[in-house]
């Protein structure tokens, strides 16, 4: 595999050089980085290292001399412009499930409201009435009882 510097690394992982150094300084196995410096002192990195420790990136760049090249693999499509787009977009969808559930949320507060309310003035209703049924029968005068 090819080596790179540390600027190539870090355009080849997608990722920040201060993220690289971390990797190559860090003591857990898994997320240590090997690497090597040359006569200069400059880090030499293989892509199969980066690979391992980052992850495959959805665009390689090979190396051609002293130049990078950036080449799209077939069955990736994320451009670094169709990615902001579809971060943008997400970050949209997440507002809007989140309003979406407000809205529901208040709605089932409402619909409940109204239902109190219902009740509530099925029960007046009924306290209206039932007063009237609780009073006795007007007393009859003497006159009314004779005659009647």
């Amino acid at each position: 595999m090819a080596k790179l510097s540390l600027n190539k690394a870090a355009a080849y992982s997608g990722k920040a050089k201060a993220d690289i150094l971390k990797a190559l300084k860090s003591e857990d196995p898994l997320k240590k980085l090997s690497g090597a410096k040359n006569e200069k002192g400059h880090w030499e990195i293989d892509t199969a290292e980066l690979d391992r420790v980052f992850g495959k990136k959805s665009t390689e760049i090979a190396t051609t001399g002293n130049e990078l090249v950036s080449t799209t693999n077939s069955n990736r499509s994320a451009t670094p412009e169709n990615s902001s787009a579809t971060s943008n977009l997400e970050v949209e969808v997440a507002t809007l499930r989140e309003q979406l559930r407000s809205a529901e949320k208040e709605k089932g507060y409402l619909n409940q409201k109204i239902e109190d309310l219902k009740e509530r003035a099925e029960r007046a209703e009924k306290k209206e009435d039932e007063p009237q049924a609780r009073l006795p029968a007007p007393k009859r005068g003497l006159w009314a009882r004779l005659v009647g």
